[in-house]
């Protein structure tokens, strides 16, 4: 078999991202999920939790995300994922994550493009990794932090595959391989899918959502409505339900307002102009910064059309979808205490959009070629020097820090006969700090200070719920970090 440019890319890419996710150690809240939740004493994340049992049996999985749901949260199967893999072990995880992404990649090129893998090639390739590597908020969080790929990335899988019938049957008039199924195969396919889709992670249930919805109104107009498109619909708002109903979000957000120390946005300041202004600052912003690439090859697209030809097929799909991301992040306005990772599916949508303009403009490639190599060359050539840069920082980034995290331990069982053991903070190289900066505002793409400080490392307090967590996952009595608490408001 013959390998193409777009597998080395493929490869390499995948290489990299295998190894990171096997520099990450188990971190933040993948400790407190490998034990069973005890919604009656808190949970398991809040300061002062106290002695937990380990996971040791799948029943132990089903009984934990039964008292999560009703004591904390709906996201049963991004949560129910963590706790499967903080018992079998993270190993397992990092190699499937890596398969996970990778599937990610390709959903997204057949959702955008309608083509067969067989038709993938190097500029499709290079367009998808570039954004995967640049534009998703908060990679760092969403793809390869355990928990955080699981709420995410995982998910959004899900919901890329739940969409998937519904755009080949868009892109072939009506026609799809769930098409050719019986009527019952198809709905029993797409019943359950759709659950797991609408139950996933609220943006992305949203989008979906959203983007379904235009589906239906297409396919009836078109008279190619059929019986699997409006079951899998009707699940995916069951999921939907599910998810946005848990009885454990009441729960959890007057917990959160007793116990979690929230200094930049106390409760008296929700619904206020300061929240508004947070939520633009730190979630809207970026996001949508990070999405002005796609937009623009969007939007060269439609500048090149005829003016009477820029409403179309292509470009209706489009609207749908960039619509479907500009909504949630206009909600997410009115949400207290967002971050940047929840506009992970939304970037994702935005990504097909532009998909689906390249695929339109590779039909005159030659044309684009003779006019603009010079600036498609320096383009292309920008973004390698910048790739390979950038990647030789995370890398050492991830290195120095999964070196103290190793040493830290090897010290603490050194010294575990001690009642309390002092360790040092972990601190990030200087330019992990400086990353944020310049890519993209606040995106999270290695470790940083910020995120040590928040969650990620131990703290000097003893009371902290990570410190006590740690302690007992590891067999220890107690542990703490040296110096102060680097939680700060600027």
């Amino acid at each position: 078999m013959r390998i193409k440019s777009w597998q080395v890319m493929l490869l390499v890419f995948m290489g990299v991202f295998l190894v990171r996710n096997l520099m990450l150690p188990m971190i933040s809240d993948d400790i407190p999920y490998a034990f069973v939740w005890n919604g009656a004493d808190r949970g398991n994340l809040l300061d002062g939790v106290g002695p937990r049992e380990r996971i040791t049996s799948f029943g132990d999985i089903v009984r934990s995300q039964y008292s999560h749901y009703m004591t904390w949260g709906g996201r049963v199967i991004g949560i129910g994922l963590t706790q499967l893999f903080a018992w079998e072990g993270k190993h397992l995880f990092d190699f499937l994550n890596t398969l996970v992404f990778i599937a990610l990649a390709f959903l997204i090129y057949k959702i955008g493009t309608g083509k067969k893998l067989g038709e993938m090639n190097a500029t499709y390739m290079f367009w998808i990794l570039l954004a995967f590597w640049f534009l998703l908020p908060d990679p760092f969080l969403t793809t390869l932090w355990m928990c955080g790929s699981c709420v995410f990335l995982w998910t959004g899988v899900i919901d890329m595959l739940f969409l998937l019938p519904f755009a080949n049957a868009f892109w072939r008039d009506g026609n799809s391989k769930i098409s050719d199924l019986s009527p019952l195969a198809s709905c029993l396919i797409m019943a359950p899918l759709g659950l797991c889709a609408g139950w996933s992670v609220e943006t992305g249930a949203f989008v979906t959502g959203f983007v379904t919805f235009f589906a239906l109104i297409w396919f009836w107009h078109k008279k190619q409505l059929q019986a699997w498109m409006v079951v899998g619909f009707v699940f995916l708002c069951i999921g939907g339900l599910m998810l946005g109903l848990a009885p454990g979000e009441m729960v959890r957000l007057e917990l959160q307002r007793q116990y979690e120390y929230n200094p930049a946005l106390p409760e008296d300041m929700y619904w206020t102009p300061l929240m508004y202004y947070i939520n633009y600052v730190e979630c809207v912003k970026p996001v949508v910064s990070m999405q002005i690439p796609l937009l623009l090859l969007i939007g060269v697209y439609i500048w090149r059309l005829p003016k009477g030809q820029r409403w179309n097929k292509t470009t209706q799909f489009q609207a749908v979808m960039v619509s479907a991301s500009m909504t949630v992040m206009v909600i997410l306005m009115f949400i207290p205490m967002i971050s940047a990772r929840a506009g992970f599916l939304p970037t994702c949508a935005v990504l097909v959009a532009s998909l689906s303009a390249l695929r339109e403009l590779l039909k005159e490639k030659d044309v684009l070629w003779q006019r603009y190599r010079r600036l498609i060359q320096g383009f292309v050539a920008v973004s390698m020097v910048l790739w390979g840069v950038t990647t030789s920082i995370v890398l050492y980034v991830d290195w120095d820090v999964r070196r103290q995290w190793m040493s830290r331990i090897d010290y603490i069982n050194a010294h575990q006969d001690q009642d309390m053991v002092v360790v040092h903070q972990i601190d990030v190289p200087p330019i992990a700090d400086e990353l944020p900066d310049w890519w993209f505002y606040y995106n999270c793409v290695t470790w940083n200070t910020e995120v040590l400080a928040w969650g990620s490392d131990l703290e000097p307090r003893e009371e902290g719920s990570h410190n006590l967590m740690y302690a007992q996952y590891y067999g220890w009595k107690k542990v703490i970090t040296d110096g102060e608490d680097r939680r700060k408001v600027e």
